[in-house]
């Protein structure tokens, strides 16, 4: 009989981080497959062909983000089939249902700066239910924080980023420039204020891209929520009609700015320029790797940032082999799902 996978997917960067590994699982285990309305994540899901049972839809708010987080959590409880393990990203929902199933659970993170001193009350207990999974797969360069927050026996580690194990399978699709009104552009993703983890603050934004403007610098612009579009009221940006790839996006841009993280890491192991204007005074561990290896830069200076754009070519002088990365983390996957 097949190990049967539950496998939820949560936001944009989802359906990209777990193709490959339902690609990998399809024919050897039984997949359920469910989805969270949430930015781009269910146009991106269909157009990587996964088909899932979308259950829930993000809210804006801390109030209202928290209610439906444990809203969709207890329906995922009482709907859901039947599985042996669930597999997730980031997700508590995914813990706290198999809690109450009474399921193994295993749980991949890389943003070990929720677990950071002065973290608001909901942001510690989403981490907390995260340390009831049975098993936790994290980057090597992260272990040490979240050793101190887990039980040491449950966390694996790999050499790497979570962005390698699907950038090493990736083949850019050059068509997407016929999607765009322009082949030379920047990519530009703004802070992720909704975030519990993230402090709040003014977006650096709207600054850039009157620096780009003066510089006929040009920008595809991608918003999560409605606040994203709001910051760049009248400013002379391209946001795409439909979600497009992102991967495909950053292969022919001339580089990726975001005030999160996960379109810089991913700009950064492909070789393109990258830099994060993240808000707040402590990075990620995965982002300090990538910039002590010279992979990434970070910034809240506009002068700065754009110094960095405009001088040498747009490629990274710093070689990253995602393939060798993805190889490690499938091997410590398997490991933990024949436990």
């Amino acid at each position: 009989m097949k190990q049967k996978i539950w496998i939820d997917l949560l936001n944009p960067s989802h359906p990209l981080f777990f193709k490959p590994l339902i690609k990998r699982f399809a024919k050897i285990r039984d997949l359920m497959i469910t989805m969270r309305e949430r930015g781009e994540t269910i146009k991106i899901a269909k157009d990587l062909g996964i088909d899932g049972k979308v259950v829930g839809k993000d809210q804006e708010g801390a109030f209202s983000k928290a209610t439906s987080i444990s809203y969709r959590t207890i329906k995922l409880a009482i709907l859901l089939g039947e599985y042996d393990i669930a597999l997730s990203f980031e997700n508590p929902m995914s813990i706290a249902v198999s809690m109450l199933r009474r399921k193994k659970s295993i749980l991949m993170l890389d943003n070990d700066l929720k677990y950071s001193p002065g973290s608001g009350i909901i942001q510690k207990l989403e981490s907390w239910v995260k340390t009831r999974a049975d098993v936790l797969i994290v980057p090597k360069c992260t272990e040490e924080t979240f050793k101190k927050h887990f039980n040491r026996s449950k966390i694996l580690c790999y050499n790497g980023y979570k962005e390698d194990v699907y950038i090493a399978d990736h083949v850019p699709d050059i068509s997407i420039l016929k999607k765009l009104p322009f082949k030379d552009y920047l990519v530009v993703r703004p802070e992720a204020f909704a975030s519990f983890y993230v402090k709040h603050g003014k977006s650096l934004v709207p600054h850039l891209l009157d620096r780009f403007q003066k510089e006929n610098i040009n920008i595809v612009y991608l918003p999560r929520d409605k606040s994203d579009w709001k910051i760049v009221k009248n400013k002379n940006v391209h946001i795409p009609s439909e979600p497009l790839n992102g991967l495909d996006l950053i292969s022919f841009s001339s580089g990726v700015l975001t005030g999160s993280g996960t379109m810089a890491r991913e700009a950064a192991v492909m070789g393109k320029k990258a830099i994060s204007f993240f808000p707040g005074d402590n990075l990620l561990s995965v982002d300090s790797d990538l910039i002590e290896k010279g992979l990434m830069v970070h910034s809240r200076d506009v002068d700065e940032i754009i110094e960095h754009l405009l001088k040498g070519n747009n490629q990274q002088t710093k070689v990253h082999d995602p393939i060798s990365s993805q190889r490690e983390f499938l091997e410590q996957l398997e490991s933990a799902l024949s436990d």
